[in-house]
């Protein structure tokens, strides 16, 4: 959602697929992975993926993605990638950004693969390209949604880093949802 011109300040909240979140689950967990190297973080993920796609292929997801993670969480950027807490489907620029790239790593070197992994801050999308090649390829095995903006798109959204990403309130109340402008 982007607010209007009547409002101050512009903010966005980015919804993804309930299937794509335990793969951010895997991503979000890096830090707490990081303190205190207790892969039961990653149960959690995996079994929300086996659910989806199988066993074998949920471990081979979430090792990918951890393979991923660990690769950018070294790249030379300015901060830490900012995450929600696992199980959100509510999303970052940065998790908006990543999601972006493994889509658009689908189509081979393109555009808005590069843009973002700059928006990411990523010193060298090479260094990350294959591992972001192999989590794609696991993931198109189970036909996982995996939904790419369009280039002007992505720059609508990223361009401005002083959006500010807002929490949304709930909108389910007992009598069903409840939707306002």
């Amino acid at each position: 959602m982007i607010e209007g011109p009547r409002s101050q300040s512009r903010s966005i909240c980015i919804l993804f697929h309930p299937s794509i979140v335990p793969i951010l689950d895997v991503f979000r967990s890096l830090r707490r992975l990081e303190d205190r190297y207790d892969l039961t973080l990653l149960n959690g993920p995996e079994e929300a993926l086996t659910r989806l796609t199988g066993a074998e292929a949920a471990r081979t997801i979430v090792s990918d993605a951890l393979l991923l993670a660990f690769c950018l969480a070294r790249q030379q950027r300015r901060s830490p990638l900012s995450h929600q807490p696992p199980g959100s489907r509510r999303g970052t620029i940065d998790e908006y950004c990543l999601v972006t790239l493994l889509g658009a790593s689908r189509y081979g070197d393109s555009e808005l693969a590069r843009e973002a992994a700059r928006a990411l801050g990523l010193s060298s999308i090479e260094v990350a390209a294959s591992l972001v090649v192999d989590l794609v390829r696991q993931i198109e095995r189970t036909y996982l949604p995996l939904d790419v903006p369009t280039l002007s798109e992505f720059r609508i959204i990223v361009a401005d880093r002083s959006i500010r990403e807002e929490a949304v309130p709930p909108s389910l109340s007992p009598a069903g949802f409840n939707f306002s402008l």
